[in-house]
C-alpha cells in the first residue's frame, strides 16, 4: 500500500483516529436495542401491550448516547459510567418489554456488554459498580421471566444470568492484569542495564524527569556526578573481560549503596551510561560529601578506584523568554527536552572528571553550577559551567582523598 492509499483511507475514515476502543464499543453496544423497534413494527405481539412508547423513549436515549459519544470521541470515566449505566437500564427495560420469556432472557444477556467493556480499560471501582448493577438488573429480569415456573427454575435462571455477566468481566479483567504485568516487566527490561542492574540511558530519562520536576517545585538544587572507573582497560587486559564485568557489577552495587546511604533511594537515580562510566543524579548535598562517600566506599569494597566530576544543577521555573535568566550558564531543553539538559550536565561534569584523571585519579572535582530553565520550553542558550571551586569558593579545588 502506497502513501496515497494510506492518506485516502485516513480521510475516508476519520472515526478511526477520533474514537478510542472503549468509546467505539459503547457506540456499537448502544445500538443493540434498535432491532427491537423493527421487530415490534413487523410483529406487534412481540412486545407487551402499550410498550411501543416506552421503547421509543429507550431508543431516543440510545440515539443521544451514540451522538454524544461520537462527538466526544474519548469518553472520560464519569461519562462512560453514566452512559454505560443508562445503556444497561435501556437494555433491561427493552428485555422487560418483550412478551416472550425466551426473548427476555436472550436480551438480558446483553447486560454483560458494558461491564465487559469496563473491565478492559476502566478503574476497578467503575467495573465493580457497573457489574453489580448489571447483576441486579439480570436477577430482576430472571424473576420476571421465569418466576411463575417455581423457585428452582428461578434460582437456576438467576445463577445463569449472573454468570453471563460476571464470567466475561473476570476473564477480561484477568487478561488485563496479565498484560499489565507483562508490560511492566518489559518496561523494566528496556530501562535496565543487564550487567549491573542499574537503569540505562532510557531508564535514566524517566527517573530524572521526576527528580528535576520535584527539585523545581521545591526550589532546591540537584547534584550530578559522572563516575568513571580508573584504569579499567588494564583490568580487562590483565584478568579478562569476565572478571572486568564482575568488577563493573561490584562498582555499580557499591556506588548505589553509597549514594542511597547519603540521600536515600527515593531521592536519587544511579545509571550506567556506557562502558565503565556511571551518572548519579541526586537531591543536593554539599558536593564533596556525596563524592567523598562514593570514593571511600569504592576504595574499601572494590578492587579498583574511580574518578568523579560533579556539577550542581540550579533548577528554576520561568516562563519562556523570561529575561530574568542570564543567557549564559543556562542548560535548556527547547530543542531536545530533558535529553539535551542531561547532555549539558554530562559535558560540564566531564570537564571536572578529566581534570581528576589528569591530577592522578581516585579523586573528585566540582565543575560549578548549571542553571536549568524548567519552563517546559526553556531557552536554547548553550550551557556553560563555571570554573571549579572548592567549599571555600577558591578556584582549583583539591582532589578529595
Amino acid at each position: 500500500m502506497n502513501l496515497i492509499d494510506k492518506s485516502f483511507r485516513r480521510r475516508a475514515n476519520p472515526w478511526r483516529s477520533r474514537l478510542d476502543t472503549r468509546t467505539s464499543a459503547v457506540i456499537i453496544s448502544a445500538t443493540g436495542a434498535v432491532p427491537l423497534l423493527a421487530i415490534a413494527l413487523v410483529s406487534p405481539t412481540f412486545l407487551r401491550p402499550n410498550a411501543l412508547p416506552i421503547l421509543i423513549v429507550v431508543l431516543t436515549f440510545t440515539a443521544v448516547t451514540v451522538l454524544f459519544a461520537a462527538k466526544v470521541g474519548r469518553l472520560g470515566e464519569r461519562q462512560f459510567a453514566v452512559l454505560g449505566f443508562g445503556g444497561m437500564t435501556g437494555v433491561a427495560i427493552s428485555a422487560y418489554l418483550i412478551a416472550d420469556p425466551a426473548g427476555t432472557r436472550a436480551v438480558t444477556s446483553m447486560l454483560a456488554v458494558v461491564p465487559a467493556i469496563a473491565a478492559s480499560s476502566s478503574p476497578t471501582r467503575v467495573t465493580a459498580r457497573l457489574s453489580a448493577a448489571s447483576v441486579v438488573m439480570a436477577t430482576a429480569l430472571s424473576v420476571v421471566s421465569v418466576g411463575s415456573s417455581g423457585w428452582a427454575v428461578t434460582a437456576v435462571a438467576i445463577g445463569a444470568a449472573a454468570t453471563t455477566v460476571l464470567v466475561p468481566v473476570a476473564l477480561i479483567g484477568g487478561l488485563r492484569r496479565t498484560l499489565s504485568s507483562v508490560n511492566e516487566k518489559l518496561q523494566r527490561l528496556a530501562d535496565t542495564d543487564p550487567l549491573t542492574g542499574l537503569v540505562n540511558r532510557r531508564g535514566l530519562l524517566s527517573n530524572a524527569q521526576f527528580l528535576v520536576q520535584e527539585a523545581c517545585e521545591r526550589r532546591e538544587p540537584l547534584s550530578a556526578l559522572v563516575v568513571d572507573v580508573d584504569h579499567f582497560k588494564t583490568v580487562n587486559d590483565t584478568v579478562g573481560h569476565t572478571a572486568g564485568d564482575r568488577t563493573l557489577a561490584a562498582v555499580a552495587d557499591t556506588l548505589a549503596r553509597a549514594v542511597h546511604a547519603v540521600v536515600g533511594a527515593s531521592d536519587a537515580v544511579v545509571a550506567r551510561t556506557g562502558g565503565e562510566e556511571f551518572l548519579v543524579l541526586a537531591s543536593h548535598r554539599p558536593d564533596h560529601e556525596l563524592a567523598r562517600q562514593v570514593l571511600d566506599r569504592i576504595r574499601s569494597d572494590c578492587p579498583v578506584t574511580v574518578s568523579i566530576g560533579t556539577v550542581t544543577l540550579d533548577v528554576r521555573h520561568t516562563a519562556l523568554g523570561d529575561p530574568a535568566l542570564p543567557s549564559s550558564g543556562v542548560a535548556s531543553s527547547e530543542s531536545g527536552g530533558l535529553d539535551q539538559v542531561l547532555d549539558a550536565v554530562v559535558r560540564a561534569a566531564d570537564a571536572a572528571l578529566y581534570r581528576a584523571k589528569a591530577d592522578g585519579r581516585d579523586r573528585a572535582y566540582h565543575a560549578g553550577t548549571i542553571t536549568i530553565d524548567w519552563s517546559g520550553s526553556p531557552r536554547s542558550g548553550q550551557p556553560r559551567a563555571s570554573r571549579p571551586r572548592d567549599s571555600t569558593g577558591r578556584h582549583a579545588a583539591d582532589g578529595m582523598r
